[in-house]
């Protein structure tokens, strides 16, 4: 098992710069009653990436957002992150009309829908790809201009993230001691959904500057491979995955990515009686009376959602599927709820607008259906909570369902393996077969989330399942997961684009 100290040492080892780039942070700054305050998001690939920038004295650069993510930065917009492994951190910051275009444009309503089997239509636009090429061009001279805050060595290594930056590798100057690898973390579709988007020769050209690009699946790989077959001049060697266009060569491999599951265990334990009592209160609008959260918990079997409010994930289908439960398995009426974590996001763009709307509609039609004064079997929780929050959920609830439509990997799906392997008492997990954690975690009660007549009889066999089989499945789960863990691939990425560079161009690393 690959540990942080493991990947420390091995990037110790190295003989070169290692520089992320990713668009969102791995925290921000808020001011809070006076006091500037780090907040950490509860989950995502910033949060990821963030114990690899610490093991590797790294290089972050990613989007900054508040006010006071300004303001603690000096005047070349950089902080030192001041942990026992030091990183330096470099913020861009956006005027709206660039994050407009960049961010909620082409990367959301153009890359994200194409790239994601939910049957939402992209938008086209040149004024937002415009914006989108002048933003990933600051990103590359970021990556440029930033100082190395440690001693020299010879090469630069340039880890770039996910679909908001691909074209990162093309403004990028080449040179024979840098090294381009870039993680593409969403799905890569069929050349028949590729082939609509005006752009796709400059993205794919770009991609292939790389000298390493990997997905989560192999399924990516071979969409991405078939796109390139018909739009550009390239010779593929399948056997060593590698592409050959122009006189550069790139490797092109799937690496699912882990968790940090040390970081999953230690938040589970030990278990947040505060927290969880302020939470049931919180439902129930309870002021006076405290109600301990064992009795709870006893008494009412909680299913859980934690998702980012997006069409991709599968919600509305979700909470048919579990209208469909209530009225196929009375039984549980009054003793089980399903607890929906919902953070916004996109919030200015209409179809997200629109889904949440659709989302509340569905949801109070499923209260005022089957709900009483003393019960209601939907909560949905908007806003943002803390990872400690959502982990202490995880540990009490007796199923978690993840029912995307469509996803790269899904890390919410592996965290609450981690989090109920550390319990006695642990849940089941109802798992979409389209979330590339399927894979992995095939002892989840797997379903196909268009079907909803399969998941609310999956949702009763997750709550009916005994607990010593339900331990079984976690366990062999976590097992997989703790042989695959966020340092694991991160180590293996590097290696890889490491390798791939030294083979094709031989950089000296």
């Amino acid at each position: 098992m690959t540990s942080y100290f493991d990947l420390k040492d091995f990037l110790l080892d190295q003989k070169y710069h290692l520089y992320i780039a990713a668009d969102a942070q791995p925290f921000l700054n808020k001011r809070v009653k006076g006091t500037m305050t780090t907040q950490v998001a509860a989950g995502g690939v910033s949060v990821a990436l963030e114990p690899v920038a610490r093991a590797g004295n790294a290089v972050f650069i990613s989007r900054g957002k508040t006010i006071e993510d300004k303001e603690i930065l000096d005047k070349n917009g950089i902080i030192t992150v001041n942990h026992k492994d030091p990183y330096t951190l470099r913020r861009i910051f956006l005027p709206q009309e660039d994050l407009d275009g960049y961010y909620n444009g082409f990367s959301n309503q153009t890359l994200w829908p194409l790239c994601h089997v939910a049957f939402e239509t992209p938008i086209f636009s040149n004024i937002w790809y415009e914006k989108y090429k002048k933003v990933n061009s600051e990103f590359a001279h970021a990556l440029e201009t930033t100082p190395y805050n440690g001693a020299e060595k010879a090469a630069k290594v340039y880890f770039i993230n996910d679909y908001q930056l691909s074209l990162v590798p093309s403004f990028l100057k080449k040179t024979p001691e840098t090294i381009i690898s870039l993680f593409w973390h969403i799905p890569w579709p069929t050349w028949e959904v590729f082939r609509i988007l005006p752009q796709k020769k400059e993205i794919l050209q770009s991609l292939l500057q790389c000298d390493f690009l990997a997905f989560h699946r192999d399924y990516h790989v071979r969409n991405f491979f078939s796109t390139l077959r018909r739009e550009l001049a390239v010779r593929i060697d399948e056997e060593k995955k590698t592409v050959h266009f122009g006189n550069h060569a790139t490797v092109v491999k799937s690496l699912p990515m882990g968790i940090d599951t040390d970081v999953i265990k230690s938040l589970s334990t030990p278990e947040d009686s505060g927290l969880l009592t302020h939470f049931i209160k919180s439902i129930f609008r309870v002021e006076k009376e405290k109600i301990p959260h064992e009795d709870f918990f006893n008494n009412t079997k909680v299913i859980l959602g934690v998702d980012r409010l997006d069409y991709t994930k599968g919600l509305t289908m979700r909470l048919t599927a579990l209208e469909r439960f209530l009225e196929k398995y009375p039984r549980f009426l009054g003793n089980v709820s399903y607890v929906g974590f919902l953070a916004l996001s996109r919030e200015n763009i209409p179809s997200y607008q629109m889904l949440k709307k659709t989302v509340r509609e569905k949801a109070r039609e499923i209260n005022k259906r089957f709900g009483t004064k003393q019960w209601k079997p939907v909560h949905l929780l908007p806003g943002v909570f803390s990872r400690q929050e959502l982990i202490s959920l995880y540990t009490h609830a007796a199923v978690c369902l993840v029912t995307p439509l469509d996803d790269g990997m899904n890390l919410v799906s592996k965290e609450f393996v981690i989090a109920s392997s550390t319990t006695t008492n642990p849940g089941a997990l109802v798992l979409s077969q389209f979330a590339g954690s399927a894979t992995d975690l095939t002892s989840a009660l797997i379903v196909n989330a268009y079907d909803t007549e399969e998941t609310a009889d999956a949702i009763a066999q997750g709550l009916s399942m005994d607990q010593n089989e339900r331990k079984e499945r976690i366990m062999r789960m976590a097992a997989t997961l703790e042989e695959q863990s966020v340092y694991a691939w991160s180590k293996e990425f590097l290696r890889q684009a490491l390798a791939a560079a030294k083979e094709n161009r031989g950089v000296n690393v």
